[in-house]
């Protein structure tokens, strides 16, 4: 089919691995002795099973960069390094013909049109979060976010914002949101539309799915405005005509977003919440991110941006955290206080005049694809938070999402998580309405105070579900944590 596509290497292969390692070489190129890390990239035989040694070596060097004054650029110019290597793919159109997809972006396509769906009811004053059967608000909720921050699923400021964005839902009322991936089971649009926000919403063609969201909305105090091809904006029934296709069509969605925002009252917030399996995952997030890029040359003042942080990449941890790993330990059972298992001890770099703490949470069944992705959005999140955006990219817990729980092999991991404190795999409704209200305080809030460096950004907030205070390397605990969760699971 048509769509987006890698680019063929010396081989003429369309390659992942052979694209990967471009991207990560010429990365650590552009970083201070950065020779030694290239050599490794490249020369590595096993990719597909030793990628995250390579990705966490980057990291640091990355880390250590970013805290001087002589080599802080080098640090970012890294980051833009990746994101222009990693977009450059190709675009197969649908006559055959082959085009780089900077070239396909740069058009000008504009075949969609808006459809604009309204809703009649009462917006939401606070938030109830449902948790195990139950509900969740006002006192119960503080209660119980308290127990999560001191347990370790979520760090204190993570808490506090939870807490005070749960009663400050009428602070959405007139705001603007695009969101990119309309069917995320963990983004914010259901929740945004009931508290009367304005939701532009990008999603595939499932009728089934839009005729859902409309009838929801139709409820809410919130309007929806979602594509449709040009000239069939009056149809009766939208359904059946709305959505875009990211791989196939991405340069429509880019116009009609691009049209969306400039028309839009206030600041936007255009949030990414888009997932794929495998190769179509780096595909759809370099898709996304010549948007994002586009979006951004509105400036601050009129955009700003948001994503979901997954602590299955490499990260800068609080010192805390560090701790806190260690002093768990005493959390579990004697036989695993017995067991074999690795140690999650974070390395430890300088960055300026403190120490750096490096948590590498790679899970390599999920491969260098996906640690791709999720890194390809962080490391926009962080250049545009260094170039003064308003940015909002907390982590986001292991969940029982519907893309995750296809695989029967992770299905069982999460249901054997809780047995390694302080972990929690939540299911989905509760994390979604979690996340919902950091992005609330991240939007609505004061302006947060200056990071050590732009690799700081996703300590904000983190709701990491105990990955970041665990004391054991969660590949290490794999076998007995899928073992726990298939015959005597804990949720």
């Amino acid at each position: 089919m048509p769509g987006i596509i890698f680019p063929q290497n010396e081989k003429g292969e369309r390659s992942t691995t052979s694209f990967n390692k471009i991207v990560f070489s010429k990365m650590a190129e552009k970083l201070p002795a950065g020779d030694e890390l290239v050599r490794g990239i490249v020369s590595e035989k096993d990719w597909r099973h030793k990628y995250d040694k390579h990705l966490t070596a980057l990291f640091e060097a990355q880390v250590s960069a970013a805290g001087s004054d002589d080599t802080r650029q080098l640090a970012l110019d890294s980051l833009s390094c990746g994101l222009e290597q990693a977009t450059a793919l190709q675009f197969e159109r649908a006559d055959g013909t082959t085009v780089l997809l900077s070239e396909e972006m740069a058009a000008d396509a504009s075949t969609l049109t808006s459809a604009v769906v309204r809703g009649t009811g009462e917006a939401m004053k606070e938030l109830v979060v449902p948790y195990k059967g139950g509900k969740l608000q006002g006192s119960a909720l503080a209660d119980q976010l308290q127990a999560w921050a001191t347990y370790g699923t979520m760090e204190a400021d993570c808490a506090d914002a939870i807490r005070e964005a749960s009663g400050k839902m009428s602070s959405l009322q007139g705001k603007s949101f695009v969101i990119l991936g309309a069917g995320s089971e963990l983004g914010p649009l259901r929740y945004l539309l009931r508290a009367g926000a304005t939701v532009y919403a990008v999603g595939t063609k499932k009728p089934q799915r839009w005729a859902d969201l409309i009838e929801f909305t139709k409820g809410t105090a919130g309007t929806l405005v979602v594509p449709v091809p040009a000239g069939q904006s009056e149809t009766s029934d939208v359904a059946q005509v709305a959505g875009a296709d990211l791989l196939a069509d991405p340069c429509a969605v880019k116009s009609w977003v691009l049209k969306c925002l400039e028309t839009a009252k206030g600041n936007v917030t255009l949030g990414t919440y888009l997932y794929a399996d495998s190769d179509a995952n780096v595909r759809i997030t370099a898709a996304a991110d010549y948007i994002i890029a586009a979006a951004s040359k509105l400036g601050p003042e009129r955009v700003s941006f948001a994503w979901l942080g997954s602590p299955s990449t490499a990260h800068v941890i609080p010192a805390e955290c560090s701790e806190a790993q260690s002093k768990n330990v005493e959390l579990m059972s004697w036989w695993q206080k017995a067991m074999p298992y690795t140690m999650a001890t974070p390395s430890q770099v300088w960055c300026g005049s403190s120490k750096a703490h490096i948590f590498s949470g790679y899970v390599v069944m999920q491969g260098p694809n996906y640690a791709l992705a999720q890194h390809m959005r962080q490391w926009r999140a962080m250049v545009l938070e260094s170039a003064g955006f308003t940015v909002s990219s907390p982590m986001a817990p292991a969940c029982r999402t519907e893309s995750v729980c296809k695989n029967q092999t992770m299905a069982k991991l999460l249901d054997g998580m809780a047995y390694f404190p302080p972990c929690e795999a939540f299911d989905a409704d509760t994390a979604n309405a979690l996340l919902f209200c950091i992005l609330v305080s991240d939007v609505t809030g004061q302006k947060p105070t200056p990071l050590p460096s732009a690799f700081h950004l996703f300590i904000r907030k983190s709701f990491h579900g105990g990955a970041w205070r665990t004391p054991y390397n969660i590949e290490s605990t794999g076998k007995t944590t899928y073992l726990l969760g298939r015959f005597r699971p804990l949720k």
